[in-house]
């Protein structure tokens, strides 16, 4: 099929705010933000590539098919393609109200490290999925915001569950609404895994794949440097107590030699006693130095 056939977009049928599922038709109370630098510039960009999509071949030469997936550029590219101007309009709603509120409390770098991550990973869940359970995706091309999307609706839920959206027409706590995205998800993932249908024209495992970076970003990420950080002290402190163990055991071994030597006298030790208590000597001489 082609695109306008199939408009995966890491995102859902057309029109739809991460598709899939209800359509996000506001944001956040209180005005119109302000956007930041990087949401700014995704903004623009995907506008401008919206636009560029009228010339020749430049759908084709962005969009991520599965069969085409070891072109890695289509990762990123096909982040900002769109199916059409509704499909554009949802991506850019999300991006813009809720991407503000993200990069402010994360930081410009954080955030685009964040975003993009959430996409790629969207677009190798696609890829997985056609390659295993459903290999009549496998020419189906992918495009669209959505992933990273998806996991911005996410962090923000956890993160800043004060927001509310404006969700079918009714105000509902972003907790709700990303709650309603993975049960939709799954279950349209969990369809796909089943029975296949070629007539889902939603791409869940890519929504699913922003849903799971943004979980494992913000739940995963500070568990796992804490674990390694504390993995780390414990080599570290292991290693300074083998240290501490094995110069103990060294001075030992000098005592007893030059013991032997006040006894005996110095003719009396062996090559390696006399080895062992010159290179205990030049340690002594340059730790004193």
């Amino acid at each position: 099929m082609g695109l306008h056939d199939r408009p995966y977009m890491g995102d859902g049928p057309r029109g739809g705010f991460g598709g899939g599922g209800p359509m996000v038709r506001g944001s956040v109370f209180g005005g119109m933000p302000k956007p930041t630098l990087a949401v700014k510039w995704l903004l623009i960009a995907n506008i401008a590539m919206f636009f560029l999509q009228l010339l020749p071949h430049v759908t084709q030469s962005m969009w991520l098919i599965p069969e085409t997936a070891w072109q890695i550029w289509r990762f990123i590219g096909f982040q900002f393609i769109h199916g059409d101007p509704m499909h554009l309009l949802f991506n850019m709603l999300g991006l813009y109200m809720l991407g503000v509120t993200l990069e402010r409390a994360w930081g410009t770098k954080r955030f685009l490290v964040f975003y993009f991550t959430s996409g790629v990973f969207a677009g190798l869940c696609h890829v997985i999925l056609a390659y295993t359970f459903a290999p009549g995706f496998r020419n189906d091309p992918l495009v669209g915001a959505s992933g990273g999307v998806y996991a911005i609706v996410l962090a923000c839920a956890i993160l800043f569950p004060h927001i509310r959206l404006i969700l079918l027409f009714f105000p509902v706590p972003i907790r709700v609404a990303a709650v309603l995205f993975f049960a939709l998800t799954s279950y349209g993932l969990l369809g796909n895994i089943l029975s296949p249908d070629p007539r889902d024209t939603t791409s869940h495992a890519a929504h699913f794949g922003g849903l799971v970076v943004a979980a494992f970003w913000i739940w995963g990420l500070p568990k796992l440097s804490r674990a390694t950080a504390e993995a780390r002290s414990r080599h570290e402190q292991g290693a300074w107590q083998r240290k501490l163990r094995r110069q103990a055991a060294e001075q030992a071994e000098v005592d007893r030699i030059l013991d032997k030597v006040h006894e005996q006298g110095l003719n009396s030790l062996t090559a390696k006693e006399k080895r062992t208590l010159k290179e205990a000597t030049q340690r002594q001489r340059n730790e004193g130095r």
